[in-house]
Formats: C-alpha cells, sequence, structure tokens
C-alpha cells in the first residue's frame, strides 16, 4: 500500500507564549506557567499550497478559509474554486472548473514517500508528475510537495488561465485527484485561455523570469531579496 504524506501550515494565536512544541507544551502566561491543555489555542491562518486563498477564494470568504480545516475543502470551498475558474475574468469550462478544484482541494502539500524520485515538485502527487513547474527546466517528479525551485505563482496562474489543467498538458489519467467519476481524467481545453494571444491579457504568468529570481538552493536563506 503507498503512503503519502499530508501537510498543512496552522498559525496559532494565544495570549500565552509558548515555550516548548509538543502535543501537550507548556505555555507561560504572564510570568504563570501552565499546561498547554488548559489553553486555548486560536487558528488565525494556515497554508499548504500557495495561493488558493489568494486567487481563488472571495475576499470576503478568506477568514472562514484562514480558520477553516483541510479536510473540509473540498466540500467547503471546492465549488468556489470551481467557480473562479469558470467566471469572469478566466471564463473557463465546467469541467476545467472541476477539475482544478479536485487538484486543488485540500490544501494541503501532498507526497507519496514510496515514490524514490529524489526531488519534490508541486502537483506531482495529484497529477502524477506531468505538470511542469519547476523553474529551472528540470522534469517533474510524482513525488509531489514543494522544491524552492518550484515557480508556484505561474502554476497556480496556469491552472485558471492556461493549459495546465486540460489534457493539452495533462496527457494521461490522473488518479490521485479525486474519487468522482470523470474528475481524473483532464479534460479538453475549451481555448479561452487568457495567454496574451488574441487580444487576450496574459495571465499565465507573473511576468518575473527565473533569471532574475536568484535562487541560491545552497545558499541559506535560499531565496534573494524580492525583484
Amino acid at each position: 500500500m503507498k503512503r503519502s504524506f499530508f501537510a498543512a501550515c496552522a498559525t496559532a494565536l494565544s495570549l500565552a507564549a509558548l515555550t516548548g512544541c509538543s502535543n501537550d507544551p507548556t505555555v507561560i502566561n504572564n510570568g504563570t506557567q501552565t499546561n498547554g491543555a488548559n489553553v486555548l489555542f486560536i487558528q488565525v491562518d494556515r497554508i499548504g499550497k500557495p495561493g488558493i486563498k489568494e486567487l481563488y477564494i472571495p475576499y470576503a470568504n478568506h477568514v472562514a478559509y484562514n480558520a477553516a480545516s483541510p479536510e473540509n475543502d473540498p466540500t467547503a470551498f471546492g465549488p468556489q474554486i470551481s467557480a473562479f475558474v469558470t467566471g469572469s475574468p478566466a471564463g473557463r469550462s465546467a469541467a476545467i472548473g472541476s477539475y482544478v478544484a479536485a487538484l486543488l482541494a485540500p490544501d494541503a502539500l501532498i507526497a507519496n514517500l514510496n515514490d524514490n524520485s529524489g526531488r519534490a515538485s508541486y502537483l506531482g502527487w495529484e497529477t502524477s508528475g506531468q505538470l511542469p513547474v519547476d523553474c529551472t527546466g528540470l522534469a517533474p517528479t510524482a513525488f509531489g510537495g514543494r522544491a524552492l525551485d518550484d515557480d508556484v505563482v505561474d502554476a497556480m496562474l496556469g491552472l485558471a488561465f492556461g493549459s495546465s489543467a486540460t489534457s493539452t498538458t495533462l496527457t494521461s489519467s490522473t488518479p490521485n485527484v479525486a474519487t468522482t467519476a470523470g474528475v481524473q481524467n483532464p479534460p479538453p481545453d475549451d481555448h479561452n485561455e487568457k495567454n496574451g494571444l488574441n487580444g487576450t491579457p496574459n495571465l499565465t504568468n507573473q511576468g518575473v523570469s527565473c533569471t532574475t529570481k536568484g535562487f541560491t538552493p545552497t545558499v541559506f536563506p535560499y531565496l534573494p531579496n524580492p525583484v
């Protein structure tokens, strides 16, 4: 049986200062030490797959999204992701909208620990290693997770405004995206990309080339100052 690892980050807010990390931490609040089980922590933010909230979820729902559990994302926020893809300005087909929602919900980085590819690849598990996202041009892998060189912003824009979530890019079935019949097969291209052609705006990438991003994968903190 394949093992997959789900990772999502949540930010907790408390009036207490956390002095240790465990399942039952000890905290100090105004100089008084207490057991973590007696302290209420409130989730105020989270991130797994970058850019879902900022691009796909309506601003009015950001607070609810921040506080929600990723396991409920397919039903709670999947329809909102699909609605963004099919609405203005993306205007994609219903099939592409459903497929993008299946790729992105739940909002968690997923990695197949049985995959021996040797490097992470954003949305690699979901797309069976078919989505090119590495800024250096390396081939995608099926391991999943996220590598430092992965251009995740361009990847997220390409799903909604480009051909990344269609059979043009994903040439075979992607059985890990969902269990709903039909969603596992990449939908046909609707030829409604916003890629700068035929008078459309180019919304498929952030307009920053790999050569100007200045990755330093062997030197901490690995990434340069913002450009």
